[in-house]
């Protein structure tokens, strides 16, 4: 009976030390952020037909030419940063073989900024986009996870390969529990005042940034026709160096993603980045305008 007594001030000492502010500091420390993230790829959504609820082409993954590991690291202006991304790779075959709608459209390139100093980017992730708009997990189900990132405020940017960054407005509270962040919605506050463009009243991102600048431009230097005619016409199967080759595969210039880049002809890369990227400005007689990336840099 006393052995049983004496254990009662010991559990009550435990009690009391767990109840210590010391103590619940260390319980309560939160490591690892998830996102619920959905964003259209303008790109992909063109002759795509008028579907509801809108619905991106998977012409890259049907086609085989979607890359299994992340295309980033090989691109110079997407550096990783952190200890959560770098060198992703789609984690089966089955993720490639869903059809529908959670079929994957491409790889994206996610940013977490700093809520001091939105330029500062604090973690990366390259992740898998689905065609509802979906982002993902290399698994091709789960919420994109940053699991060495701790819980706190932070701008969110979303980043393609041919399409114009774009980024939250404001900061979000980000955790363990995932965040829905709705770029498809024009009622979400993104970064400038023209980031995205709608198209059937969602919001999407800027497609035609061939030569990743950072800039969308038809005429003029630096445009992005002339890499969409130079990848063409320097293919090492177009051995005649015909414009009119149509360049299969994973390809920057391949504007409406497809899996073909095509400079002249039927269903060519130009037609849509003439009509669709730059009508707004070229609407009011402005043959040389450039769409800039609106993004802290």
């Amino acid at each position: 009976m006393k052995r049983k007594l004496l254990l009662v001030p010991a559990i009550l000492f435990m009690l009391l030390l767990m109840g210590t502010p010391g103590f619940l500091s260390a319980k309560s420390t939160v490591t690892g952020v998830k996102l619920d993230i959905k964003v259209y790829l303008k790109g992909a959504l063109v002759g795509n037909g008028l579907n509801t609820p809108l619905l991106m082409r998977d012409d890259l993954r049907s086609g085989g030419y979607l890359p299994v590991a992340e295309p980033y690291s090989a691109f110079p202006r997407y550096q990783h940063v952190g200890a959560d991304g770098g060198n992703e790779t789609i984690s089966s075959n089955a993720v490639l073989a869903v059809t529908g709608a959670n079929a994957i459209v491409d790889w994206v390139f996610i940013e977490l900024r700093n809520a001091a100093n939105p330029a500062e980017v604090l973690a990366t992730r390259s992740a898998l986009l689905q065609r509802d708009g979906n982002v993902v997990d290399v698994d091709g189900v789960s919420f994109l996870s940053f699991p060495s990132m701790p819980a706190g405020n932070y701008y969110v940017a979303v980043r393609h390969r041919n399409h114009l960054s774009v980024m939250s407005n404001s900061t979000h509270s980000l955790g363990n529990s995932p965040v829905s962040l709705d770029f498809t919605d024009p009622k979400f506050k993104t970064w400038g005042a023209s980031a995205q463009q709608e198209f059937m009243d969602k919001m999407a991102m800027r497609a035609g940034d061939f030569n990743q600048d950072g800039r969308i431009i038809y005429m003029g230097p630096n445009n992005d026709i002339f890499q969409l005619f130079s990848s063409v016409l320097s293919a090492p199967e177009n051995v005649n160096f015909s414009p009119n080759y149509i360049l299969y595969g994973y390809h920057n210039c391949d504007y409406n993603m497809d899996g073909r880049s095509i400079f002249i002809g039927p269903n060519n890369d130009r037609s849509p980045m003439l009509y669709y990227s730059l009508g707004e400005c070229l609407g009011n007689h402005q043959p040389n305008c450039i769409l800039v990336e609106d993004f802290p840099k």
